[in-house]
């Protein structure tokens, strides 16, 4: 017998105790959070429970869902297991992640865990010809997705009538169980058109600070409506982790952000990030944040798709800045920021004639010398591609 066989862990002593409370009629309960009105509620309801970890309820559905979620870019198969076993119950993934590594490392985690998690799954075809699910579902060694989370970034596509007409063959197939939308441009009105819509009961917008701010009325009338939040890429911009854990105090003190989706590389921000969802957001904190915000305004991307919508020559603008701001130097990841490089036609990363132009820098909300940045991205990659 190894000593990991014979050691009592943390964890098997929770499950043993909370085995043996129910073996004499006792079974735990926790407070639910303010959105679910003081209820209270059996733990055991509650996927992958773990009194470490804090849950909040998906809409009017049974499911809760850890505050914390993991996102699938960067996911790695150790830290995966990790959080999993400090009671994270929602996977989010992509299968374009890291050049496909990402939905393989997580493929190899639900022969194991799959009882455990709900799916998240980003469908990027938008084109009107989605990839087989059947093939997703191999790949992933499941026979269902909880969420088919539709990658819509306009708001006309947000309520196209042949995503209500896929989710509901797929549904009766067995093969999905509830429509989300994931949007990462033109989010204010994406989200608004999200929650009108009455289809999904997930939505996934990009909140970082300027973002956060934009969507405060959306935030409360998904609430009012009982669709659930998965907050993404909230630090976007943020690269000081103290005020990286203060946003996510902050985003997590609004009740209607169901959770937090982070990619983690390591145990150790893990716990750091768990540790701060059990805190809460000091005024210090709170004016560090503010003071940032002002500071920070011009180099922080709202995504807001203003520029996009000007431009004569239909750069695709938030994309070519995110690949380089956000993939390569925020999360450090080389495989995804090219890879979404390529997939930009190259008529659509840049004019020769932008600096004569510059309709998008006219209309940004946040005043950013988007030209320059354009500018700055294609250098890297083309230097990188050669």
């Amino acid at each position: 017998m190894n000593k990991k066989d014979n050691h009592l862990t943390r964890r098997k002593f929770l499950q043993t105790s909370t085995f043996a409370a129910a073996a004499i009629g006792f079974i735990p309960t926790i407070q639910t959070e303010k959105q679910n009105q003081g209820q209270k509620v059996e733990t055991k309801k509650i996927l992958n429970y773990n009194s470490e970890m804090r849950y909040r309820r998906l809409g009017d559905t049974d499911i809760y869902f850890s505050v914390l979620s993991l996102g699938g870019i960067g996911l790695q198969r150790s830290v995966a297991y990790y959080a999993i076993d400090h009671g994270v119950n929602l996977v989010h993934m992509s299968e374009g992640y890291n050049n496909g590594n990402s939905i393989k490392e997580l493929a190899a985690v639900l022969k194991e865990k799959r009882d455990n998690v709900y799916i998240a799954f980003k469908d990027s075809f938008y084109d009107g010809s989605p990839r087989d699910i059947d093939e997703i579902l191999k790949i992933l060694n499941t026979d269902y997705i909880d969420f088919i989370m539709f990658n819509r970034h306009k708001a006309k596509k947000v309520k196209d009538p042949k995503i209500k007409e896929l989710f509901q063959t797929w549904k009766k197939q067995g093969k999905v169980r509830y429509a989300g939308l994931t949007t990462h441009r033109q989010v204010k009105k994406c989200v608004e058109q999200g929650i009108k819509g009455g289809l999904y009961s997930l939505i996934m917008p990009v909140l970082n600070q300027p973002s956060f701010e934009a969507l405060s009325e959306e935030l409360r009338e998904a609430q009012e409506k009982r669709i659930g939040i998965m907050a993404m890429k909230t630090m976007k911009g943020v690269n000081d982790r103290k005020l990286q854990i203060a946003f996510l105090k902050k985003v997590l003190k609004n009740p209607a952000v169901t959770t937090i989706n982070k990619g983690f590389s390591t145990f150790e921000k893990f716990d750091l990030f768990l540790k701060a969802t059990k805190e809460t957001l000091t005024s210090q904190e709170d004016f560090l944040l503010y003071k940032y915000a002002q500071q920070s305004r011009s180099n922080n991307c709202m995504m807001c798709g203003e520029c996009e919508r000007v431009c004569p020559q239909h750069i695709e603008i938030s994309i070519l800045l995110r690949c380089k701001a956000y993939y390569y130097d925020q999360l450090g990841d080389p495989q995804t920021a090219m890879s979404t490089y390529r997939e930009i036609p190259a008529k659509r990363r840049f004019y020769d004639r932008c600096d004569d132009c510059k309709k998008c820098e006219a209309v940004c909300p946040n005043g950013i010398q988007i030209v320059s940045r354009l500018e700055e991205t294609n250098r890297f990659f083309s230097f990188l591609l050669v």
